[in-house]
């Protein structure tokens, strides 16, 4: 199982600019009973944050939109990804070149992969 989280905020101001809905992208990942949460930072520098599913639901309660995928096994990740979007493209095994912004993953997930 493999659950990516989406967010609508960021505080890069291009980001803020290109997108239009959701901002920054999460990859999380089921570790026995708790989840991590793989926090793209930048370039070479992902922070894997421990979290469980009450961090989940609260996140929800800000804003962040999830989507469950259960057919997908978190195999590879690419530690040099240059977006959160690569990142979890990276995990999602997903090679579309048109995808590059958070609502694009998430329209391509929501039609494709749900």
């Amino acid at each position: 199982m493999l659950i990516i989280g989406f967010s609508k905020k960021n505080y890069l101001k291009f980001v803020n600019m290109v997108c239009k809905n959701f901002k920054h992208c999460a990859v999380i990942t089921p570790v026995g009973h708790k989840f991590v949460l793989h926090q793209f930072v930048r370039r070479n520098h992902i922070v894997k944050i421990d979290i469980t599913k009450r961090n989940i639901t609260q996140l929800e309660r800000k804003g962040w939109a999830f989507i469950f995928l259960t057919q997908v096994r978190p195999d590879k990740f690419n530690p040099h990804a240059t977006t959160c979007v690569n990142y979890a493209k990276s995990a999602l095994h997903i090679k579309n070149f048109w995808i590059q912004t958070p609502d694009a993953l998430y329209r391509y997930l929501q039609t494709n992969l749900t």
